[in-house]
């Protein structure tokens, strides 16, 4: 073989130039073969007569594919064609080689270390085109693939940032989250209620990937909204309920476990929809001593039903370990397609007693286990600690709500006060209507008491910016806000239920206080009280609460109302 071939490009014939193919032979027949099959359809041919050149053809051309023919080069084809896939790296160059038929131990030596296609020698013409065309279609999807799974990515990076910024991470709680592609269909939030608490979500959407990752996103927002603003975990779930019941096709739905932990860490609450048992360990013997089956369906499937919300509640004592995971951790399989199972895992919980932390014990054996085999779901995993850390913030930001039995033996009452940062990031009027609900049941006019109860707190908020004199202090929302923002920060908002006796039956007395600069409420009761015709200065919420109690009275400046709600409590 002269040396001018072994370097030199063959041009032939062309249509449109469809790329440059590699040669890697020391034949003279064989080029001859390759170059009267391929540049009559658009390709251009290099010939490179060793490695050492192909190398060098490969680092200085745009390569699309390599044709090895293994009788003629100076190296083991396997050798050969790893050494070039290092060379590709992330970028999809098709390598071919060319053998005899007897060469079968050598071809499947190629196919292992990279080859992507072989021909078997004599070849024509019409063959080697077909294996071309073929590949092409191969580079086609396999470009349309990469530019997809770059696309999830970013979305992936963007839906992250999302579910983040919608729930608070705590050192406290480790997490395992392995997805088996780029989105996951495993969920978990959580989130700081207004006293101090907890509440934890992991959720499992059905199948995985995007379809599955599609609902999170409504999900961590109803989660977080109604975290922060009060609600209780019934409320939530309801809410999660409706919107998948709403959101998902028929063949979808969101398997969860939800918790709620007391500030004090006391006592915990849980709602095991579809998913695994819930574990709760002993901090001291390292025993499983409670576990949560899944007592209710998954959410999404039916319209919302209250009595499907009813939680668990079990006791904590400090350090005690809550395990929640995903079937994904389960039903993952090791080589010999074993699984791992529901056994393996609380064994390996109870034979580390003396491991504070269960997590790494866990993770450690679930990764021997499998060894190099890829989980076929998601696989999410969290040890939730009773540490005092847990639930450890600044008391001036929290809600502080005290129960009271009052003197009459049926009799109750209860107060809340907001102060701090508080009063702007929660809502009060949700959990004082959750308290009323729980201390009177079904005795007490909700839709009332949420009406009342929401005018009283949008005028005591008011009172910081109020217009002294005149019954209508609305002013510009900027301004407002301004104002605002500081009398919040400075002040405190206190609200309390009492049942007591009016005029022979039983009523619920609302109270209200604020540390504003209260406003005119003697011209502004009269004007209501008298009705007057001049209703521009009347305040129309005011005017309501009056028309919905049975009294209603403002006391000091006007920052402290009492009105009178009748009705059995």
């Amino acid at each position: 073989m002269s040396q001018s071939l072994g370097a030199m490009a063959i041009n032939g014939r062309r249509m449109d130039n469809r790329g440059t193919i590699l040669v890697i032979s020391d034949s003279s027949e064989i080029v001859s073969d390759v170059d009267d099959g391929l540049t009559e359809v658009g390709f251009d041919i290099l010939v490179a007569s060793d490695s050492k050149r192909a190398f060098e053809f490969f680092t200085n051309n745009h390569i699309e594919y390599i044709l090895i023919d293994l009788d003629t080069i100076d190296m083991t084809g396997d050798e050969l064609v790893r050494s070039l896939r290092i060379y590709t790296g992330e970028h999809f160059t098709p390598i071919i080689v060319l053998a005899e038929s007897d060469e079968e131990a050598i071809l499947a030596d190629c196919i292992a270390s990279g080859c992507d296609d072989f021909i078997l020698k004599p070849f024509n013409s019409t063959a080697l085109q077909a294996r071309i065309t073929s590949l092409e279609q191969v580079c086609e999807l396999k470009k349309l693939y990469k530019s997809t799974v770059n696309e999830q990515v970013v979305a992936k990076q963007i839906l992250s940032y999302a579910l983040s910024e919608r729930s608070i991470e705590f050192e406290e709680i480790k997490l395992l989250s392995r997805s088996k592609g780029v989105f996951s269909g495993d969920l978990f939030l959580t989130g700081r209620r207004a006293d101090g608490g907890l509440h934890i979500l992991l959720a499992d959407f059905t199948g995985h990937g995007l379809s599955a990752a599609i609902g999170a996103l409504p999900v961590a927002d109803i989660f977080n909204t109604m975290t922060e603003k009060g609600f209780e975990v019934a409320d939530i779930l309801e809410s999660i309920n409706n919107k998948l019941h709403t959101l998902l096709p028929i063949s979808m739905f969101m398997a969860c476990s939800i918790l709620k932990i007391n500030k004090d860490l006391k006592f915990a609450e849980i709602w095991n929809g579809g998913m695994p048992d819930v574990y709760l360990r002993d901090s001291k013997t390292g025993d499983i001593k409670h576990k949560l089956k899944s007592t209710h369906i998954p959410l999404g499937i039916n319209e919302t039903m209250a009595s499907r919300f009813d939680m668990d509640t079990i006791q904590l004592s400090q350090d005690d370990q809550l395990i929640l995971y995903t079937d994904g951790l389960t039903d993952a399989m090791n080589a010999e397609g074993d699984m791992f199972g529901e056994l393996r895992l609380e064994k390996c919980i109870e034979n580390n007693k003396n491991n504070v932390s269960i997590f790494s014990s866990i993770v450690h054996e679930f990764n021997n286990y499998c060894g190099k085999i890829n989980p076929d779901d998601d696989v999410t995993l969290a040890c939730i600690p009773c540490t005092p850390y847990l639930t450890e913030v600044d008391d001036s930001c929290l809600t502080d709500s005290v129960q009271i039995t009052s003197n009459r033996k049926d009799g109750w009452c209860w107060y809340m006060e907001l102060s701090g940062s508080s009063l702007r990031n929660v809502n009060p009027v949700p959990i004082v209507l959750n308290e009323a609900q729980k201390l009177s049941g079904k005795g007490v006019s909700v839709k009332k008491l949420s009406s009342v109860l929401n005018i009283l707190y949008e005028n005591a908020i008011e009172h910081g910016v109020q217009i002294e004199g005149k019954c209508d202090y609305k002013i510009s929302s900027d301004e407002r806000s301004e104002v605002n923002h500081s009398v919040i920060d400075n002040g405190y908002l206190r609200i309390g239920l009492k049942k007591i006796e009016h005029k022979g039956d039983d009523a619920l007395l609302v109270s209200v206080e604020d540390s504003g600069q209260g406003f005119n409420h003697v011209d502004c009761m009269s004007q209501i009280t008298h009705k007057t015709t001049d209703v521009k200065n009347i305040n129309e919420g005011i005017s309501l609460v009056y028309e919905l109690t049975e009294s209603l009275h403002f006391h000091g400046k006007g920052n402290h109302v009492e009105a009178i709600i009748s009705g059995q409590v």
